[in-house]
């Protein structure tokens, strides 16, 4: 809690010794993109949606001075702009409603040059509305912390590095689905001429591939394997699946990835694996389980590996190896379903028969949460009514525990 100047803070208990003091939040996160590349990024007064998980859509009025911000679920936030600065990469904005315990909520949002890189940065002010300040400064200072680190390409704790782009490629939608398409992703190779073993990467239900690709494909590439982070939202258009409406053709875009990396000369496509997270867990699994997706691709992959997926949801058996890795405290994709999943039992009227099929290797960590890998998380939030939250100790586990089962199934560098 602060006072503008010390002229303001006299003229207000001038006025009235009961006045509200302004309450602010703050945040300057760091960037590996150029100033220019992330106010592109940010610099759109009605781009939320893209950036911003919270958001499914935002309405912007016809002289673009007014934005109604559509949350998941139905609720909406409106705010007014109250300034442009494209020059300074700079805008202002005043909240008019939104769900928070605020009121005469003002914004400065920000894109400043940072080294080589950029920030962003974000100031606010307001008064508490209802509650008591320290309980409305922890909701304003909740909220600017997801919105801009949950899930996006911003580097919000000292867990995160600045890494070079991947290339982004676009392949042929083969097999093809209910209509055109061109898939893409983004790609990664060692230093060499190869073949190099591969692994596919599948993001969760919030998307943001490029993300997935920062945090996992970097690690796994430096052990000497080619990735593939797959985008199965960019060309569809898509930003978020995590109410269930995921489109039936998604569930075949491994074997997509998997068929344009086979004609590729540094790949080795006998040694191709797919690693899912969350939703994209589930979909890695239930690629390589007994049934008519895994059996209609000629291509087929070495082994697969999951971390905190819908267990429920699998029927097994699996045809290769396969790696899960789940939280015991996970309230989202419980690990009990998995455990269900391993030892063959019934669950929501799946038949399974234990010691059928490839043996699925199970590790549950103790107290860890959903997205425990994810280290934007160190400060916990709660999305889609689920408490998510990063463990570093477990991530460097569950590293170390990928890295031997890929070695072990697929091989290492040759």
């Amino acid at each position: 809690m602060r006072m503008k100047s010390a002229i303001a803070a006299m003229a207000a208990l001038v006025v009235s010794a009961a006045s509200p003091l302004a309450l602010d939040s703050s945040m300057t996160v760091s960037s590996p993109l150029s100033a220019d590349a992330l106010w592109m990024k940010v610099g759109d007064f009605c781009g939320m949606s893209l950036w911003n998980p919270a958001v499914e859509n935002c309405l912007l009025s016809a002289d673009g001075k007014r934005r109604t911000l559509v949350l998941f679920g139905g609720d909406t936030a409106v705010a007014t702009l109250d300034n442009w600065d494209n020059a300074n990469r700079s805008y202002t904005f005043t909240s008019l409603s939104g769900l928070l315990p605020i009121a005469n909520y003002h914004a400065t949002v920000s894109v400043i040059e940072n080294g080589n890189g950029s920030a962003l940065k974000v100031m606010a002010s307001y008064d508490a509305k209802g509650v008591p300040d320290a309980d409305a400064k922890r909701a304003a200072d909740d909220a600017m912390y997801r919105s801009i680190c949950f899930n996006s390409p911003l580097l919000c704790s000292p867990d995160q590095r600045s890494v070079a782009p991947a290339e982004l490629v676009k392949f042929d939608s083969v097999p093809p689905g209910p209509g055109p398409l061109i898939m893409q992703g983004y790609l990664r190779r060692p230093d060499g001429i190869g073949p190099f073993p591969v692994v596919v990467l599948w993001h969760g239900c919030g998307g943001l591939a490029e993300s997935l690709d920062q945090n996992w494909a970097v690690k796994i590439a430096s052990w000497g394997y080619v990735t593939l982070t797959i985008d199965s939202f960019g060309p569809r258009g898509i930003k978020n699946t995590c109410r269930g409406d995921l489109p039936a053709d998604v569930a075949i875009d491994a074997y997509r990835a998997l068929n344009f990396l086979v004609r590729q000369q540094f790949v080795d496509p006998n040694r191709v694996a797919l690693v899912g997270f969350s939703q994209g867990g589930l979909l890695s699994l239930s690629s390589v389980e007994r049934g008519a997706i895994e059996q209609a691709s000629e291509n087929k992959f070495r082994a697969a590996a999951a971390f905190y997926p819908i267990c429920s949801a699998v029927k097994g058996p699996m045809m290769v190896p396969a790696l899960i890795l789940t939280g015991e405290s996970d309230d989202w994709t419980p690990a009990e379903s998995c455990r269900k999943l391993v030892n063959g039992h019934d669950d929501w009227g799946i038949s399974r028969k234990k010691g059928e099929g490839v043996p699925i290797q199970l590790v549950v960590y103790p107290n860890a949460y959903h997205a425990f890998d994810l280290p934007s998380l160190q400060t916990s939030i709660t999305y889609f009514g689920h408490h998510l939250e990063f463990n570093k100790l477990v991530t460097d586990q569950s590293s170390d525990a990928l890295r031997e089962f890929l070695q072990a199934k697929v091989g290492g560098r040759q």
